[in-house]
This record gives structure tokens, C-alpha cells and sequence, in this order.
């Protein structure tokens, strides 16, 4: 299964209507279309085919939005976990949390 057909721009047509929602509830309606990526990565991870939510992560984390970190978050720590890097699942989490809070301390992992 892969969810390749999905092609960059239409990725980022859903991020941007996510993101510059002017209401909870039509938030709400935009994220049906990703949601519906979500639940193909999902049957992509019971056929052990993580790349699909390691690549799907990678593309919504970059896209840098805060409304979007919950679905990096049920992403990237699951496919990186699946995939035997569980530091790069930690350092996911850890940056997520303190995302755009300050860039003074740059050394937070050492």
C-alpha cells in the first residue's frame, strides 16, 4: 500500500487550509482531509510498511505549523519507534515541546 499518489502540492493546499482556518469548527472540516492520510498510514503501519507515516511526518513537521503537531506527534515518534530509532523519537517529542519557544539555548539535547 503507499500512499504516493498524494502528490506535494495537494499536501500543502491541506496544511494551508488547516493552518489559516478562521474557526474551530472550519479547522475542524480541513482536517478531514488529512485525517483520511492519517488512517492510510495507519493500514500502511499494520502491513509494516512505516515509511509511509515516517515520510507523511517528516512532510507535515516541515510544513512548521503548531496546529499540526498533534498529527506529527501520532506520526513521527510511532514511525521512528516501528523503525528502531527511538532517540530520533525522543528528540521529535522534546523539540515539539519547546517549538519557537527561544533559540537562546541551542544545546538543549547535549
Amino acid at each position: 500500500m503507499t500512499i504516493l499518489w498524494l502528490c506535494v502540492g495537494s499536501l500543502r493546499k491541506i496544511l494551508k487550509l488547516i493552518t489559516e482556518s478562521k474557526t474551530p469548527e472550519e479547522r475542524d472540516k480541513n482536517f478531514d482531509a488529512l485525517t483520511e492520510i492519517v488512517t492510510l498510514v495507519q493500514f500502511a503501519n499494520d502491513e509494516c510498511d512505516y515509511g509511509e507515516g515516517l515520510e507523511l511526518g517528516i512532510d507535515v513537521f516541515c510544513y512548521g505549523s503548531t496546529e499540526l503537531h498533534s498529527t506529527v506527534l501520532s506520526l513521527l515518534p510511532l514511525a521512528y519507534q516501528m523503525l528502531g530509532r527511538n532517540e530520533f523519537a525522543d528528540i521529535i517529542k522534546a523539540h515539539l515541546a519547546d517549538r519557537r519557544k527561544t533559540v537562546a539555548s541551542l544545546s538543549e539535547l547535549n
